[in-house]
């Protein structure tokens, strides 16, 4: 019961040190970093000046200008289950449950999108291993009990299909100093009771908000996709300009 777990902290254990940053201008808010700080940071890791990791399976760290909080993020302090599924050594593990159901009563219309071996292999992939409890908090008592939250400017969330709701636990940090956002967001609910593409998008348009990017699709049944969010006006020049090239967004609609 514990082999995918092991794997999962021997994967850490090996990459979580392989942070390198620069003295850019931009503060970074990495949530789920398992495996370290993901394309297309990593490759502009000149850009970045801060990083804040979230992940619960890391151990805490602090070195020079990298804090690392091996908690997990919600939209308000709580105990809550954290569902360890086989996966590839445990990924594909949420606060959410799997939704069999929904593949079962779908499986011939969504059994072609995508890898035909995530398809075939979601089943196998989808079994429970074990079920933890974990201790969540809020980015902004993290912030604010950091008192980092000038110093940080993008948030980065891959947390398999809880992105609404560390949103709703960052709404002070979404509201004054957020300037841009990568979000990987599920098309199809493989995930009971997530919030799906177009509820996060008009969440994050009526708080000034632009998708401005967004990436193929990927995962079980072509589910996801990577999206990218600038805010209509905030942002200094200097943190704005180095998002846009990381991203390579040209101009960005008002």
């Amino acid at each position: 019961m514990k082999k995918q777990i092991r794997k999962l902290n021997k994967f850490v254990k090996n990459t979580i040190d392989s942070y390198r940053i620069g003295r850019g201008p931009v503060g970074v808010i990495d949530v789920g970093s398992i495996g370290g700080l993901q394309e297309p940071w990593s490759m502009h890791v000149s850009e970045v000046n801060y990083l804040l990791n979230f992940e619960p399976n890391d151990r805490p760290a602090r070195k020079k200008r990298i804090c690392t909080y091996n908690t997990a993020l919600w939209e308000v302090k709580a105990d809550l289950p954290f569902y360890i599924y086989k996966g590839f050594n445990a990924t594909g593990s949420s606060l959410f449950e799997q939704n069999i159901d929904y593949v079962e009563s779908n499986w011939d219309s969504i059994k072609n999108r995508g890898p035909r071996n995530l398809a075939n292999s979601w089943r196998d992939r989808s079994q429970l291993v074990e079920t933890l409890t974990l201790k969540c908090q809020t980015l902004d008592h993290v912030l604010s009990e950091e008192g980092i939250a000038n110093e940080l400017h993008f948030l980065k969330i891959d947390a398999q299909g809880a992105e609404m709701n560390i949103l709703k636990g960052g709404l002070n940090f979404l509201s004054t100093q957020c300037v841009g956002l990568q979000l990987e967001l599920f098309e199809i609910p493989l995930y009971k009771g997530i919030a799906l593409k177009p509820e996060v998008v008009q969440f994050l348009s009526d708080l000034g908000f632009n998708l401005v990017l967004e990436m193929p699709a990927h995962g079980s049944f072509d589910s996801q996709n990577d999206c990218v969010f600038l805010h209509s006006y905030r942002g200094e020049s200097a943190v704005r300009k180095a998002i846009m090239r990381v991203y390579g967004v040209s101009q960005i609609d008002r």
